[in-house]
């Protein structure tokens, strides 16, 4: 006989097969994940995506068969209270008759090494029905109550015994007392501001197809992402399993799981609905003691019916108010901005925006489907001023960055060799035969690697801009990168600082990182990265500090350097309040003896904590040299060459639309192929799709005049800004651009914006930058005077 079924996916399934007789029994499991079965989710959910996923149908985790008394423990909820220092104890009993029962309390403090006062037992006496009955009990926690944070993760561990004329029931259970709340558009952990530097999690575990099911791998990841400066995780359409929550109570994580589901929502739903309704009920019955529990939304980018997400949001509120809520993540892309009812509101902008501006972003990277020019980072002057202040205007709730530092990194083939589990990593196979296919005569794995670590180094340039600019903004929520680590499906989108696997690419350690993704981070606002030899550098000194307490200082340090050769240095002494960013002053050093052109490094420290910045000195005047120059390809340009003249080819745009890709300065958002046909569908302009520079050869003479390291920096954005990579696809491997253009893995042009070419007698330097354009720049007109400085050299000989 059946003895039910569910349909549920993130929850335990618990079947009572009270009222087998004695003997010898064969039980029977139908486990169907097929799409008749979970169709209501089908649109999208991370719980069952084939990009994340192998195509499981089984029993993950314990599978077991509890005898219990007749009369037993069915759950238990602890509802902490930080100010009246004691807990609230529901236990639900399920009864085979009326009668009286005995409870009993006691719990132990654990997880720590700092000394709490102890938990007095507790025991009462309740009668029962037959049938479900709650009993409520009240447990001083005594006056030196155990706080639980991300700092300190202290944990009460409560036994709960029930005794009946059926016998004795205990049940363990694990809690923590903290209230996490809002305060205006902050969130508050006991009392303190907290900001929240977010993790997007997609279920991505490529050796087993399906995320652990043990408390120990997962306090392995989030450790990791903790060295990193990751105090929170969001999941995206998905909740992990218990352990995941019994983890993150130990490491000190906020976690905000999400139901099921990314897509519409209608009214007329019904299946959809109630099985969503039910899947949010019970994640909250599940997992609602874990103190790490601190957040929920109803999915991801959903859009549709307002009223049915209001009304769920007012359900679990009044279930279980241990946990802050919101309607979904992006719903409906932002543009329609907050909702009422919910606690906080995660989004890439705040309503509608003004036309080609940025004004409600509230992050900094954009595909081009989805707004003008790339987004702030692609589509602004390189400075560190910017933040999302105007964006949380509108909001009275606090407001998380979803989703943002989208930059690609290119592969590293490396990592195939890492895939010994059921999964084979085919779209890396993929990729690497489409890099060798355009480069057949290089190289290609070498090649791979130098692409990897240039485009790599721009991406965590890129990841730091737009998280301080979070950080930056006082009375922010937080952000939720995406992500942290590597995204294997919608076509593959690398944009992680880890691979897949959640191991290091190489681009850039934990303490680097932590320098600006922190509980404590100095920061500088300054206008450009860029100065000129007869300027007074100037930039103002700001402190995001969301550690539990005021950060006074004796000493906060500044220095600029020219390798290891101290320039200029100074100190601040003041106090940094917690939970908000603080200005302590301003950095103002004369620029006139610093030797030009060159890269110096800004260095601040404070309590531990370390960020730097580069800064670029140029010449103030300059006399360019007089060079041959030249627009077209013509008869002209070939009789001169063949006379041997030294010429600067300089083509206009205009003529090369066809030969050449897009301008662009960050790397192409997510993935090129699948944001192409959302453009195209879209009637919007494409990305240009380019990964940033590779420079070749930056110790030559034409880098004598501006120097770079082997890739793009902020200096290179107004060129960027103003060139078109030129297709070079089918020429010889001698001809390696100067300053290279890094293609995507789905188009692996082979492209450069500067390069040099012997004709006949005569040589040609080729530039698809358009210099009128860049002019007005310190970096512009430096760029200019080493290009034309080194034409007239003779240096110059391709």
């Amino acid at each position: 006989d059946s003895v039910g079924s569910f349909s549920h996916l993130h929850t335990p399934h618990v079947y009572d097969i009270t009222g087998l007789t004695a003997g010898k029994h064969i039980i029977e499991i139908r486990v169907d994940n097929s799409s008749k079965s979970i169709m209501p989710i089908l649109e999208g959910s991370h719980a069952v995506s084939e990009h994340t996923q192998t195509n499981w149908n089984g029993i993950l985790g314990d599978f077991c068969i509890e005898a219990t008394p007749m009369t037993y423990i069915s759950a238990v909820n602890v509802y902490p209270n930080r100010e009246a220092k004691k807990a609230v104890v529901d236990v639900v009993v399920m009864s085979a008759a009326e009668g009286e029962v005995a409870l009993e309390l006691s719990a132990v403090i654990k997880n720590t090494q700092r000394r709490y006062s102890g938990v007095s037992d507790m025991q009462e006496t309740f009668a029962v029905t037959k049938g479900c009955d709650t009993l409520t009990m009240e447990l001083p926690l005594g006056d030196n109550v155990a706080l639980w944070d991300e700092f300190e993760r202290p944990l009460y561990a409560m036994s709960v015994e029930l005794n009946s004329a059926d016998g004795t029931d205990v049940k363990e259970v694990t809690f923590g007392v903290r209230d996490f709340k809002t305060e205006g558009t902050s969130f508050c952990i006991n009392g303190n501001k907290t900001f929240l530097r977010g993790k997007h999690d997609a279920c991505v575990f490529p050796l087993t197809g399906y995320a652990p099911m043990n408390k120990e791998e997962w306090i392995k990841v989030f450790e990791i992402a903790k060295e990193y400066g990751i105090n929170h995780y969001r999941f995206h359409s998905w909740t992990p399993p218990r352990a995941a929550f019994e983890a993150a109570d130990i490491v000190g994580m906020y976690l905000q799981p999400e139901m099921p589901y990314w897509g519409a929502l209608t009214l007329d739903n019904d299946s959809l609905n109630t099985f969503l309704r039910n899947e949010g009920l019970l994640i909250l019955e599940e997992f609602g003691n874990h103190a790490s529990f601190v957040m929920m939304a109803h999915g991801n980018e959903l859009r549709g019916s307002d009223s049915i997400m209001q009304a769920w949001t007012n359900e679990f509120r009044t279930k279980d108010n241990r946990h802050l809520y919101a309607y979904g993540s992006n719903n409906n892309l932002g543009w329609s901005g907050q909702k009422p009812g919910e606690d906080y509101f995660t989004t890439c902008r705040v309503g509608g925006e003004m036309p080609n501006k940025f004004n409600t972003h509230s992050r900094a990277s954009f595909s081009f489907a989805d707004a003008y020019d790339g987004g702030i980072l692609n589509g602004t002057y390189p400075n560190t001023r910017t933040t999302f202040a105007n964006a949380i205007k509108a909001c009275t709730v606090p407001v998380i960055s979803h989703e943002n530092c989208q930059y690609q990194v290119y592969p590293d083939y490396d990592e195939i060799a890492k895939y010994k589990g059921v999964l084979r990593p085919v779209n890396f196979e993929i990729f690497r035969d489409r890099l060798a296919a355009t480069f057949a005569d290089e190289d290609v794995d070498s090649l791979a690697k130098v692409y990897h670590k240039a485009n790599g180094a721009l991406a965590m340039a890129c990841f730091k801009a737009d998280v301080e600019m979070c950080l930056r903004t006082p009375g922010f929520g937080g952000f939720q990168l995406l992500d942290l680590q590597d995204y294997p499906g919608q076509g593959t989108a690398l944009c992680g600082v880890l691979d897949a696997f959640m191991e290091t690419k190489g681009l850039v350690t934990a303490e680097q990182f932590r320098g600006y993704c922190s509980a404590l981070v100095p920061m500088v606002e300054m206008d450009r990265y860029t100065w000129t030899k007869d300027e007074t550098f100037k930039a103002d000194v700001v402190v995001a500090n969301y550690t539990p307490s005021a950060v006074t200082l004796t000493t906060h340090k500044w220095s600029i350097k020219s390798g290891n050769k101290i320039l200029g240095e100074g100190e601040f002494g003041a106090e940094c309040p917690q939970g908000e960013v603080s200005r302590l002053g301003t950095i103002e050093m004369s620029l006139e003896n610093v030797e030009v052109p060159q890269k110096l490094t800004l260095t601040l420290s404070i309590d531990g904590a370390v960020n730097e910045y580069p800064l670029w000195v140029y010449q103030s005047t300059f006399n360019y040299p007089i060079v041959r120059h030249a627009t077209k390809l013509d008869n002209e340009l070939y009789k001169r060459l063949m006379n041997g003249e030294a010429v600067l080819f300089t083509p206009n745009h205009a003529d090369i639309e066809k030969q050449s890709v897009g301008a662009l300065f960050t790397p192409d958002y997510w993935n090129y192929a699948m944001f192409k046909s959302i453009s195209e569908n879209n009637n919007r302009p494409v990305s240009p799709g380019t990964m940033g520079y590779l420079i070749n050869n930056v110790d030559g003479a034409v880098f004598d005049k501006f120097p770079t390291d082997k890739h793009s920096d902020w200096q290179w954005w107004i060129i960027a800004k103003n060139s078109r990579p030129f297709i070079l696809d089918g020429t010889s491997a001698l001809l390696k651009p100067t300053v290279q253009v890094i293609d995507n893995i789905s188009r692996n042009h082979k492209l450069g914006v500067l390069f040099e070419v012997a004709v006949g007698n005569g040589r040609l330097l080729v530039s698809t930058t358009d210099f009128d354009a860049i002019m007005h720049t310190p970096e512009g007109r430096q760029y200019y005077s080493a290009i034309v400085s080194y034409l007239t050299s003779e240096h110059f000989a391709p």
